[in-house]
């Protein structure tokens, strides 16, 4: 006979309670599961949210130093071109290295990352995340040659691509289906505070000061790790069945049901254990190759916008263009516009869906730098001080409209639309994509602008993001409130579906 676990409830003289015996599956033991005999069945099966929000906010802070080693060059490499540079004169390719290998960095630490939270645990591994940031800002802090900031740079960049594997995977296991897409939000929001932070920090704090400032706000993570149970699928993956009870409970209240859920990730995991989990097995079903394709199509559109070469280069952008509001503090504004629509966006998402969200970010995007475009094409042909204000406000609502689809909403569908077994590889699989493209924008960036001219790359942008509107409506499935389950015979029926009903979108 296998133990047996008690789990209690509080007791109260309003109302009438009683336990229930139920069997983990896959296990000998039972648990006393608590049942309030004056309780609805919204309340067993919607849960207690309050738990899941904190849990996903504690591991959504590493967000910050993403979004912080992201933005890093926007404010600093001003300072190291200028006279009072540490550093002797910076040629072009050494700007352009600086500023990108970091992405090069993110494909490193991308790749073993869904692995690595597979052998270890999602938990553990985004607290381990600390030490390649750490390793980053103190290489920053205490050297003065360009090798070393190279080397940080790169290294920060592991951090960041783990970071942008494991988040979404941990809170898309941890979360219930009705507030999935708000609380993977809680990432993009705190990776868009740290950018804020890392453009008012470098306007306003010396080299140093800014870098031990970054490396400060490593111990909000440290500090909330007690906070954030372990994914119920892993553990269930690793036969603590016990564990899982205690987790699900936490997470959903002791008034909720969890024997359907615990069923459910029984028969995930038991689908994990008959496949390789590798490449193999995500593109032997329709609904996989469909799902991949979705993701790498996401993550390709969301860097070819030109996101990341304009917030690594805004400061620089707004000095090239004339502005008439000082660069640095347009930069900050950029930022706290972007943090906010981005809290809006989490409030909506589970509201409007991820595919209206995803059209209308991409045709206000296209229109913002196609007046981008224009403005620089005036300024290269006459006096433009009279619509001076004009790229911060493109600036200002592109990223308003980025983060209202395109900032957010592929990390969400990725932590939606795959099963356990591939999300380790697929996810992987579509950050690599993502960093990749952010090392080709960002390194090709600078060149383009001295052969192309500011007007045709903003233009050439503007192509990609009139292209991902038509991407988004015809390819992308709505994933709003839906189980996993449900997610994956929409994936696969589209196909048997789509030559009797060829014009309906997903």
């Amino acid at each position: 006979m296998g133990t047996t676990t008690m789990v209690r409830a509080d007791k109260s003289d309003a109302e009438t309670k009683s336990k229930s015996l139920i069997a983990l599956p896959g296990s000998e033991k039972q648990v006393y599961v608590p049942q309030t005999l004056e309780s609805t069945e919204h309340s067993l099966n919607v849960g207690r949210k309050r738990f899941q929000f904190l849990a996903s906010l504690c591991a959504g802070i590493i967000g910050i130093q993403s979004g912080i080693t992201l933005t890093w060059t926007s404010p600093i490499l001003p300072y190291l071109m200028s006279e009072a540079s540490f550093l002797p004169p910076l040629s072009e390719d050494q700007i352009s290295w600086i500023t990108s290998l970091l992405a090069l960095g993110a494909i490193v630490g991308a790749v073993p990352a869904g692995k690595i939270a597979d052998r270890i645990g999602r938990k553990w591994s985004i607290l381990l995340t600390i030490v390649p940031f750490a390793t980053s800002w103190l290489l920053l802090i205490f050297s003065r040659n360009v090798v070393s900031i190279y080397i940080a740079r790169f290294v920060g960049g592991i951090g960041a691509g783990a970071a942008c594997v494991l988040v979404p995977i941990y809170i898309g296991e941890i979360a219930q289906a009705s507030i999935r897409g708000a609380l993977t939000a809680f990432f993009p929001i705190l990776l868009s505070l740290g950018i804020v932070l890392s453009y008012t920090a470098g306007a306003y704090c010396s080299y140093v000061a800014f870098n031990t400032i970054c490396c400060a706000l490593l111990f909000p993570l440290i500090l909330g790790a007690p906070f954030m149970p372990e994914s119920p699928i892993w553990l269930v993956q690793r036969g603590r069945k016990a564990q899982v009870t205690k987790v699900l409970f936490t997470l959903r209240g002791s008034k909720y049901d969890i024997q359907d859920e615990i069923t459910v990730l029984q028969d995930d995991i038991d689908k994990v254990a008959k496949a390789q989990g590798g490449f193999k097995d995500l593109i032997g079903t329709q609904a996989g190759r469909r799902a991949i394709i979705v993701c790498i199509g996401l993550m390709s559109f969301q860097q070819l916008c030109g996101v990341d070469a304009i917030l690594f280069y805004t400061v620089t952008i707004f000095q090239v263009a004339n502005s008439t509001v000082d660069p640095y503090v347009a930069s900050i504004i950029v930022g706290i516009v972007e943090v906010v629509i981005t809290i809006v966006v989490a409030t909506v998402i589970d509201r409007f869906g991820r595919k209206p969200l995803l059209i209308i970010s991409s045709m206000a995007m296209t229109i913002d730098l196609i007046v981008l475009g224009y403005y620089f094409k005036l300024k290269n042909e006459g006096d433009v001080n009279a619509i001076g204000w004009l790229p911060l406000t493109c600036l200002s609502t592109f990223n308003v409209f980025f983060s209202i689809g395109y900032g957010s909403v592929p990390f969400t569908v990725i932590s939606e639309i795959f099963p356990p077994q591939t999300k380790g590889v697929a996810s992987s699989m579509s950050i690599v994509v993502h960093w990749s493209l952010v090392f080709a924008v960002t390194k090709l960036f600078p060149s383009m602008e001295d052969k192309l001219g500011p007007a045709a790359t903003f233009w050439t942008f503007a192509c990609f993001t009139a292209t991902s509107t038509v991407f988004a409506f015809l390819l992308v499935p709505e994933t709003k409130g839906k189980t996993l389950q449900e997610i994956q015979k929409k994936l696969e029926r589209r196909s048997k579906t789509s030559t009797e009903y060829p014009v309906e979108p997903v």
